[in-house]
């Protein structure tokens, strides 16, 4: 159910109605068992957050007239496999972060061994979920296949390698080059996770091809826009409302700040929400909460 105030989208009350619903699922079928691992698991995963990427599996699935209740599974899966790539980003062979949603990282709460551990296991675990959802065996296969390919090596992971492994080398003379490093980075290291989320979604509840591309480009802008809020918070943001130590700057990465300034970010990104909502405009049964969602994803106040 989505609450409206003056006709308009409560969105504050949306997120935290669904980001209740989505810890439930979590605690669900996280491990309950007493050991090191399990734990990391538990503590990283329910630590907080807004849950966005679970929201959109939902929106996506429901575009198409597919209960949440039939998706559970994939629905915590895009939470475990965004919650790995977090405990892993944050150790000390990466961004070396001590805070992660306003609490000690999971290196820093179970030592460095047991928070890699855990990352993996929440990883495998991640597409297990998947495969259990009440759905035709054909689209859990592409539902699978699409994950691996967003959070895979040629997703997620090569943004994050060029993010981490290239760190400082680059000639910001060649400003041709940054541009273009950049949006890689941003395109797999942020948006391809949520271009996974809500088409996983769509594709558990049988969406056409055709449908499945307006998703995408919709969930390529609002995670660009996205991530380039993001670069602007590290900088500016109260770190105790940001819950986590600004560090970009302090491991000298390329950000959408250091090469566009503060006025020029804040410029592409809302041309990046304008196009997204463009995108969605046919999807009607959803399009005031995706229009709004996308709002969010450069205007978090809450």
């Amino acid at each position: 159910m989505i609450m409206k105030i003056n006709n308009k989208i409560n969105l504050k009350k949306y997120l935290l109605l669904m980001s209740k619903e989505v810890n439930i699922s979590l605690k669900k079928y996280l491990p309950k068992d007493k050991s090191i691992i399990s734990q990391a698991m538990r503590y990283s995963v329910l630590a907080g957050g807004k849950r966005l990427r679970p929201i959109f599996v939902i929106l996506g699935a429901e575009i198409f007239g597919l209960s949440k209740q039939k998706i559970e599974p994939a629905i915590c899966a895009v939470e475990f496999l965004h919650t790995y790539s977090l405990i892993h980003d944050d150790l000390p062979a990466m961004d070396n972060d001590d805070l992660r949603r306003g609490k000690p990282t999971s290196h820093k709460k179970f030592g460095e061994n047991a928070a890699i551990l855990a990352g993996d296991a929440l990883l495998t675990e991640s597409f297990n979920l998947i495969a259990q959802c009440n759905v035709p065996s054909d689209r859990i296969v592409k539902a699978i296949r699409n994950f691996a390919e967003y959070s895979g090596y040629k997703g997620m992971i090569a943004g994050q390698a060029e993010d981490t492994l290239e760190a400082g080398k680059w000639n910001k003379k060649d400003i041709s080059l940054c541009k273009n490093k950049l949006e890689f980075i941003h395109i797999n290291k942020t948006s391809a996770l949520i271009k996974a989320s809500i088409k996983i979604g769509a594709i558990l509840a049988g969406a056409k091809e055709k449908d499945l591309v307006l998703l995408d480009k919709y969930a390529h802008n609002i995670g660009l826009a996205f991530q380039i809020a993001d670069d602007i918070l590290d900088v500016y943001a109260d770190k105790k409302l940001l819950g986590k130590n600004g560090s970009d700057n302090d491991n000298n990465k390329l950000t959408y700040l250091s090469l566009y300034g503060k006025e020029k970010s804040e410029e592409n990104a809302k041309n990046l929400i304008s196009e997204a909502k463009k995108v969605i405009s046919k999807f009607k049964t959803k399009k005031e909460i995706l229009e709004a969602l996308a709002d969010y994803m450069i205007d978090r106040r809450f």
